[in-house]
């Protein structure tokens, strides 16, 4: 159902889908093969590789965020001299000046045999998910960010003290939760995006419209009202097609008669059900039957790795390949490497996370002993995040690294100074800015200062954080209700959040639920909303792939323009209002510090 294209330069290559690019964008990369053809013998491919090579693999959002096309302007990084951190704008890339918890903290010493068992384990599930998908349903790849949200949904569970896989704590959720099952419905017969108009939403009609037509054909027994309905659009879009000319492009759908039957097509009510709906119905069992046959698969998967012992009781040694570097410049990509492993990562991040460790396990042995544990551990942890998000790096075609994106490092720094934060609830070592977090893997992560888990907390001491949650709708309401229980226990504890989530509009479970009555003692806006927003492409984040070799040194690949609105709600229970007060001035100053620089 999804057309791709690609364009090749050497050993470049940039490849996007019809479901990727829509609209003034697909255009714009009709332009791009165009130009690159023109400079393809000349110097100036360099620059165009530059500006390109990292863009035109998928939807930038608020995780992966890394086109070229969205870029932000760029203000270069600058080094010190003195081997502290990089600066941008005269604003430090990260502040671990608040030190390490006083609490001991136990860590849990990692098996880099474990990880990598885990790691092959992992890509034979998603293997596994893919064979079921083609085989089950016909499709061609699986729905993008499936498992993605099927991992999360389990890590957003309270693990309690039962051991459990910290990949795979819940294995059967998608047995009892529907994300999975929604995300492969939503393939049938095809999905489509919900804000394109004018020609490429009549294009898009056209391919639900063939779509749909093959489904008729899987089917083993149609009915023949979906029969008459798969006939009846294809009717509708021939004569509307051909009577309005194509049409104008329409800026606002509610003038756009192809964006009003597209949004026709996946109403659910009383009185209306929409096409896909019907298909949903009769494609149902078929998708019940990949939701059991990964359930199986994981569940097979998560026991074998609680029964597994590492063969060898000798430590593993890890070899790390650090580049020497002239003091004003950016340090070289960096080389971990355990065995036949090999993992590529910034050269900036080696120096992040090397001081984020440092900070919460001081060198008080034998250098050789200190660097020896530091690089299994750090192994360990870059390790799970390379087999959480599906992508390695080091390989061609590989999809994921949308987990990590973040805001960009001046609003972290003025919440510090203006609203007191010094604590991330959704983060991890690879992209934290304070020193003090917490993460989705505390087994890997408690050796750079996590503190566990924001889903396993039963109560948050007093201070002001930062919440960031992964845009899946399962974790944000997840989420939203915890931080409501905080808010409603915390007695005379000051307590206040920041939260960072998409404008997905009110019908989002997490967003209706947080611009509610029950959240109206908690808000803080000045302007009477119930939330301020930082409209679409007038706001930065860093991408989510900031650790990669090629991306966390340069400051042209790290941040990029978020294409859609940003919604920031200020929750603060009376005494955290009196201490960090959201005042109107706050408030401007707060959307100032998420806008792009001019140059």
């Amino acid at each position: 159902p999804r057309r791709q294209a690609s364009l090749r330069w050497g050993s470049q290559k940039w490849r996007w889908t019809d479901e990727d690019t829509c609209g003034c964008s697909f255009v714009s990369h009709r332009i791009l093969v165009l130009e690159c053809s023109r400079v393809a013998n000349s110097s100036a491919m360099a620059d165009t590789k530059r500006r390109w090579a990292d863009g035109a693999g998928g939807r930038p959002n608020k995780r992966r965020g890394n086109s070229s096309a969205d870029q932000a302007p760029t203000a270069p990084i600058e080094w010190p001299s003195d081997g502290g951190a990089p600066t941008r704008r005269g604003t430090a890339l990260w502040d671990f000046s608040q030190g390490s918890d006083s609490k001991s903290r136990t860590i849990e010493e990692p098996s880099p045999e474990k990880e990598l068992k885990r790691a092959s384990l992992l890509a034979q599930l998603r293997q596994r998910y893919a064979d079921a998908c083609k085989e089950v349903l016909g499709l061609e790849r699986p729905p993008g960010d499936s498992v993605d949200r099927w991992l999360l949904e389990q890590l957003a569970q309270p693990r309690g003290s039962t051991p459990r896989e910290p990949m795979l704590p819940r294995p059967r959720i998608g047995e009892t939760s529907r994300v999975l099952l929604r995300e492969l419905l939503a393939e049938v017969p095809m999905r489509c995006h919900s804000r394109v108009t004018g020609p490429p939403a009549l294009d898009q009609l056209r391919r639900y419209h063939q779509s749909a037509e093959q489904w008729l054909k899987r089917l083993e027994e149609p009915t023949a009202q979906l029969r008459h309905e798969v006939e009846a659009l294809g009717e509708w879009i021939q004569a509307n097609a051909s009577s309005l000319g194509g049409g104008a492009r329409r800026r606002n759908a509610e003038d756009c008669p192809y964006r009003q039957k597209l949004d026709s097509l996946v109403v659910d009510k009383p009185d209306q059900t929409g096409l896909s709906i019907r298909f949903h119905v009769e494609v149902e069992p078929s998708a019940v039957k990949v939701v059991r046959i990964m359930s199986d698969e994981a569940e097979r998967v998560a026991a074998e790795l609680l029964a597994y012992q590492a063969p060898s009781a000798v430590p593993a040694t890890i070899e790390l390949e650090e580049q020497k570097r002239d003091s004003a410049s950016a340090p070289a990509p960096a080389v971990l490497r355990y065995g036949e492993d090999v993992l590529r990562i910034s050269g900036m991040h080696i120096r992040k996370l090397r001081c984020l460790y440092e900070v919460h396990n001081p060198r008080t042995q034998a250098v050789e002993a200190w660097e020896a544990t530091f690089r299994r551990r750090l192994y360990a942890m870059l390790r799970r995040y390379v087999t959480f998000i599906g992508l390695d790096p080091s390989e061609e075609g590989s999809r994921g690294g949308n987990m990590h994106a973040a805001a960009p490092e001046s609003v972290f720094a003025w919440l510090r100074r203006e609203m007191g934060v010094t604590c991330e609830l959704f983060a991890s070592p690879l992209n934290c800015y304070f020193s003090h977090f917490h993460s989705a893997f505390p087994d890997v992560d408690t050796a750079f200062g996590s503190r566990g888990s924001f889903f396993d907390l039963d109560t948050l001491p007093e201070g002001s954080y930062e919440v960031g949650p992964p845009y899946t709708e399962e974790v944000m309401d997840l989420m939203a209700r915890k931080l409501l229980v905080f808010l409603k226990t915390s007695e005379e504890r000051a307590l206040s959040f920041v939260i960072f989530v998409p404008d997905w509009g009110d019908a989002c479970t997490a967003l209706g639920l947080m611009g509610s009555k029950e959240f109206e003692p908690y808000r803080q806006s000045r302007h009477g909303g119930a939330y301020v927003l930082a409209k679409g492409r007038e706001h930065q984040y860093i991408s989510g792939v900031q650790f990669f070799a090629d991306s966390g040194a340069d400051a042209s690949r790290r941040y990029y323009v978020v294409p859609h609105g940003t919604r920031i709600y200020v929750l603060q229970n009376k005494a955290g209002a009196a201490k960090w007060p959201f005042t109107q001035e706050r408030e401007q100053a707060l959307l100032e510090r998420l806008r792009p620089p001019e140059s």
